[in-house]
């Protein structure tokens, strides 16, 4: 069980890590709103997971190649919807963008449909988390249950570091604030473009 669990907490700090939409939207709430809305950020996946995970696990080997693909353009689509809302707040200011971001349920559902609507997050759990949890379930559920304790554990513990992490940049100025936050606008606008791009040729390349 404890073997299971570290592979879980191992992997789990990797993700935490590994730069992408949702850790960029993380970043833009944190830098506008403070830790606690980049840690609404961070709980996206605990509520977009479960179906993706039983998606990865029991049913991608059984749909076409395009689902990966469709789902790339769909979510490239929704990460650029999200990228211009943050670039008009952006454009007021950053003390007005502070004061703009005050609804927490809304970051949490954004978090949650920008992860569902991500290819990267089936492509994981069919590839690395998929087949470890599968095998600790085979021992036993509790082993099963051990592996999702020690990756989600660390991954969301992770992200909500990072959260605290660049929250305080917001003590350096409303200058800093604005620049930190243009970066990750246009971070996150070319990640919107790069899964559109690789969703297209895909389908019609």
């Amino acid at each position: 069980m404890l073997s299971f669990f570290a592979q879980g907490a191992a992997i789990g700090l990797t993700a935490a890590g590994t730069p992408g939409p949702l850790l960029t939207f993380l970043i833009s709430r944190s830098l506008t709103g403070g830790w606690r809305q980049g840690a609404l950020v961070a709980l996206g996946p605990l509520i977009s997971d479960p179906l993706i995970v039983v998606t990865s696990v029991l049913l991608l080997d059984r749909v076409p190649a395009s689902f990966l693909l469709g789902i790339s353009i769909v979510g490239g689509m929704y990460v650029l919807y999200l990228a211009w809302g943050l670039l008009k707040q952006w454009r007021k200011g950053s003390q007005e963008i502070t004061v703009a971001e005050s609804n927490p349920s809304g970051n949490l559902r954004k978090a949650a449909l920008m992860n569902f609507l991500s290819p990267g997050p089936y492509a994981f759990w069919t590839l690395v988390n998929g087949p470890i949890l599968l095998s600790a379930l085979k021992e036993s559920i509790w082993y099963g249950i051990a592996f999702l304790v020690g990756f989600y554990g660390v991954f969301i513990g992770g992200m909500v570091v990072l959260a605290i992490i660049f929250s305080q940049a917001r003590r350096l100025g409303s200058k800093v604030v604005s620049i930190l936050l243009l970066v990750s606008i246009i971070i996150l606008s070319i990640f919107g473009i790069v899964l559109i791009y690789r969703g297209i040729t895909g389908l019609f390349g």
